[in-house]
């Protein structure tokens, strides 16, 4: 708890004034992770403590030291790479796709406070947009612009299109829309 005091995380606070007593207090980031907040990122600590990707990490040192240039960190962990493993694992897909969507909600708070990063673009395409909630909230602050989302086919198969916000099929290696702008 200190070496989180000590980084911001937490503050400490008299428990009272007739006390000598501390207490742990909240702060801003630590705010972020109350499930009763909204937006929070409590999704994106859940992903990243999974057994699936703290196995991972555990084995980036033999990764370093073996780089098979073909294989990503995940796929020398569990032999197959991340969509794939995804896709056969619903528990750990619902548990990505949770944190994914918490991660994008923090976009309204980019949008709100820094509006001029959007401000005089025509178009813009979310690279691994997923089902396009970052686009989503782009357009309520900026209806004009022309957003595509672009993710794998099976992502965006059955997404509904507007005339601001369309869905891409396709792989980001091969193929990325043309636009003003990039998200990635």
């Amino acid at each position: 708890m200190r070496l989180l005091v000590h980084s911001g995380f937490f503050a400490t606070s008299k428990v009272n004034e007739n006390s000598e007593t501390e207490g742990y207090i909240l702060t801003t980031p630590s705010r972020l992770l109350l499930k009763s907040e909204i937006p929070n990122l409590s999704p994106c600590v859940r992903v990243t403590a999974d057994p699936v990707l703290f196995n991972t990490w555990q084995l980036l040192g033999e990764w370093f030291h073996n780089k098979n240039e073909e294989a990503t960190a995940f796929e020398t962990a569990h032999g197959l790479p991340m969509w794939e493993f995804r896709a056969q694992n619903s528990r750990f897909d619902k548990v990505f796709n949770e944190a994914m969507a918490s991660d994008s909600e923090m976009m309204r708070l980019v949008v709100k406070d820094y509006r001029k990063v959007f401000e005089g673009m025509n178009s813009l395409v979310d690279v691994g947009g997923d089902t396009g909630i970052i686009a989503e909230t782009i357009l309520e602050t900026f209806p004009h612009l022309k957003c595509a989302v672009l993710d794998l086919t099976h992502v965006v198969a059955n997404m509904p299109q507007s005339e601001n916000l369309s869905y891409v099929g396709g792989d980001m290696f091969q193929f990325i829309p043309h636009a003003d702008a990039i998200l990635l």
